[in-house]
């Protein structure tokens, strides 16, 4: 065990995160179902974020089996407001692979783990150690940045002789007892004291190890990504009105938001506007037009233009904002709160 490990784990004993809701608390041991949702949750997004959607998938998914059996609606639905909608989607079909080959038991193998959709190197490592206490090593973001810093490793992590340098490194330091205490250590480490911004050096437990702290050049590292400049897209949502209803329609699995239910789209001139409404209904006439919003991806940004539109067809469906518990994408959620809020066109 190396010094960086034994004085992790000190520390983790007297102030890592024990309670949080997918841990085993006062349980003899994880719950692998619980971890791997975590885990996933976890990608991209905050501690703080995930408790509540994880609280509320469990409530109304409570066992793997739950999951499997659920419809990929009802998953979605969920999974809504969280981002990244490929993750739901991949914990959706693994939750039915392991009912129908592993008997509903989240499989112990690596390699067995590796292969399920939606879950990589890191990811499969994490579960297996912290539900299991195997000796896997993880490669998250935290971790990353904790083994750059101490490490000074240079470049980002996009190019791949950092990437493995720091997979050596984190190979080197995981230990053969304890792997599941030292797991959420490094974890616990990187997003409560060696933060992006602003590390609490002066708490760190490593700091000794460190080879930036020592050299006073914690804010160098990691490395920045090269910055590019985002593109942007501009898009028409045609949110449909029919009697105080709403049409939705469920989009494609692949893409941006998949699976997901939203409004009709196209593109943001006049001339698009008024052809994708009369293709959909040739009585239909716009009522209002809302102000457009940003929305940004990891990769650009998304201008939306919400367009009202009154219609009287019969030949699609039409849902009560109100009462739907379709999963719909943030942008679509907050226009059907803007027209719950006063913005609902009267019947014609």
């Amino acid at each position: 065990m190396s010094a960086l490990s034994r004085q992790l784990l000190v520390w983790f004993d007297q102030h890592g995160r024990t309670h949080l809701p997918w841990q085993k608390g006062n349980k003899p041991k994880a719950n692998a179902y619980h971890v791997w949702l975590s885990e996933i949750m976890l990608q991209q997004t905050q501690v703080a974020t995930v408790i509540g959607y994880f609280n509320r998938f469990i409530h109304h998914f409570p066992t793997l089996a739950d999951l499997a059996n659920a419809s990929e609606d009802e998953v979605l639905a969920q999974w809504a407001g969280l981002g990244y909608y490929a993750r739901a989607r991949n914990l959706h079909k693994t939750a039915q692979i392991i009912v129908k080959q592993y008997q509903g038991i989240f499989p112990k193998d690596f390699d067995q783990a590796l292969a399920l959709p939606g879950i990589g190197r890191s990811t499969a490592g994490a579960i297996l150690a912290l539900s299991f206490n195997q000796q896997h090593t993880i490669l998250d973001g935290n971790v990353k940045r904790v083994l750059a810093r101490v490490h000074q490793v240079t470049g980002h992590y996009s190019q791949s002789a950092t990437l493995n340098k720091l997979w050596q490194l984190a190979d080197q330091h995981t230990p053969r007892s304890r792997t599941d205490h030292y797991t959420q250590a490094i974890m616990d480490l990187g997003a409560t004291l060696c933060t992006r911004t602003k590390p609490n050096c002066a708490h760190c437990p490593i700091s000794d190890q460190c080879r930036s702290f020592k050299a006073g050049t914690q804010s160098q590292y990691p490395y920045p990504k090269p910055k590019k400049q985002k593109p942007s897209r501009t898009v028409a949502m045609l949110v449909f009105v029919n009697n105080h209803q709403i049409h939705l329609y469920k989009r494609p699995s692949s893409g941006i938001w998949g699976g997901l239910w939203s409004f009709v789209e196209c593109e943001d001139t006049p001339k698009a506007i008024q052809q994708t409404l009369l293709a959909f209904d040739p009585n239909a006439t716009i009522n209002k037009h809302l102000d457009s919003f940003k929305h940004t991806f990891t990769h650009y940004h998304l201008h939306i233009h919400p367009v009202v539109v009154n219609c009287s067809t019969t030949n699609h469906e039409f849902y009560s904002p109100q009462q739907s518990t379709l999963g719909v994408p943030k942008p679509v959620a907050k226009i059907i709160s803007h027209l719950e809020n006063g913005d609902m066109p009267s019947s014609r």
